[in-house]
Parts: structure tokens; sequence; C-alpha cells
């Protein structure tokens, strides 16, 4: 009987390097979590933590800002 041939996964754990936060130079890897990539394919960070800053947060803010100055 022939052996069917089937995918065969590694054993070693791979992590691969997605991007860096924009606002803190992070580096965002593929096994964690705690990240976002927006619309324009900015990455931040998202902790989830309590007293923890979020990167994404802090951008919408300076970006709300950005807005108000220009409009003015």
């Amino acid at each position: 009987m022939i052996r069917k041939k089937t995918w065969v996964k590694s054993k070693r754990n791979l992590s691969i390097q997605c991007g860096t936060c924009l606002m803190c130079d992070k580096p965002m890897m593929s096994n964690e979590g705690d990240w976002i990539v927006n619309a324009e394919k900015k990455f931040f960070c998202e902790p989830h933590k309590e007293g923890v800053k979020s990167c994404f947060d802090e951008y919408l803010k300076q970006y709300k800002e950005w807005q108000q100055s220009q409009i003015k």
C-alpha cells in the first residue's frame, strides 16, 4: 500500500517579525498577540493591561489634534 503524502509541521518554534510599532518601535512577532494594524497598514501595540497606555489610543489622540489644527 502506498503512503499518502501530507504536510509535515516543523517541530521547532518559529516566530516571524511582522512589523514594528509606529509609536514605540517595539517589534511585532507572529506568535504574540496584542497588536493592531489599521487601514493604512500601520502597526500599533495594544497591551490590554490596566495602567498601560495603548500606542493605538495615543496615535488616535495625536491624529485628532493634528486634524483640528489643520481646520483652523
